[in-house]
Order: structure tokens, then C-alpha cells, then sequence
């Protein structure tokens, strides 16, 4: 199975910046890459499965998306809509570049302690 996460290399949210920072070494060490989106804030939440499967929204898997946000996701059982998607996600790859675990394990320890902290509010985020 092969994981790629594309985020925005910036945020508008320094709380933000490190709270997601701070899950980017396990994702890598578990194999999934790490994709900075360079060209704005990318809102989009999509999944494709297999070339059959899609997922395509705007809701964040948290509590406050769930509960408060009204944001919606669409699930779509359709090769040819998950090939189109597929397509868009390759155009956000390629104006992605790619995180490395050993950068990412040689960050300060200021930016992991930043980090850290960080993730310790992301739910209230």
C-alpha cells in the first residue's frame, strides 16, 4: 500500500505549522510520504483506493469538523471519476516537493520542543 500526504508547505497559523510538523516523522517512519505543497493553501481532502474508490471533500477527520463545521465528503465508487482525480492529485505532487526523514529527524531541538507542544492543543485547534 503506498500513502502519500500532500500539505501546504505554508500555513496561514504558526500553532498550526508545528502541530502538523509534529506528525510528519512518524507518517514518514511508517513509510507514507510527506508531500509540501508549494503553490498556496491546499484545502482539499481526497483519497483514491485502488483506481476504483474516491473520496473528495472538505472535512477534516476531527471533532470540531464533525461536530461544528458542516463540512462534507463525497464517496464516489467510479473509475473513470477516480482516474480524473487521480490526474488532480499528480498536479498537486508535482508542485509538492517531497519531505526526507533524515532532515526532518535533524530539525533543532527548539522546533521539536515546538512542535511537541503543539501537538499537545491540536485537538482544540
Amino acid at each position: 500500500m503506498k500513502v502519500t500526504l500532500i500539505v501546504p508547505a505554508k500555513v496561514d497559523s504558526r500553532l498550526v505549522h508545528f502541530a502538523s510538523r509534529a506528525y510528519q516523522i512518524d507518517l514518514l517512519a511508517a513509510g507514507a510520504q510527506v508531500a509540501l505543497f508549494r503553490d498556496g493553501l491546499l484545502h482539499t481532502k481526497s483519497i483514491t483506493v485502488d483506481g476504483e474508490f474516491s473520496l473528495f471533500g472538505s472535512l477534516n477527520l476531527d471533532p470540531r469538523s464533525l461536530r461544528l463545521d458542516f463540512e462534507i465528503t463525497l464517496a464516489v465508487y467510479d473509475a473513470e471519476f477516480t482516474a480524473h482525480l487521480r490526474r488532480l492529485q499528480q498536479s498537486y505532487l508535482d508542485r509538492s516537493d517531497l519531505l526526507d526523514l533524515t532532515a526532518c529527524r535533524a530539525r533543532s531541538r527548539i522546533e521539536r520542543f515546538a512542535e511537541d507542544a503543539a501537538r499537545l492543543v491540536g485537538p482544540v485547534l
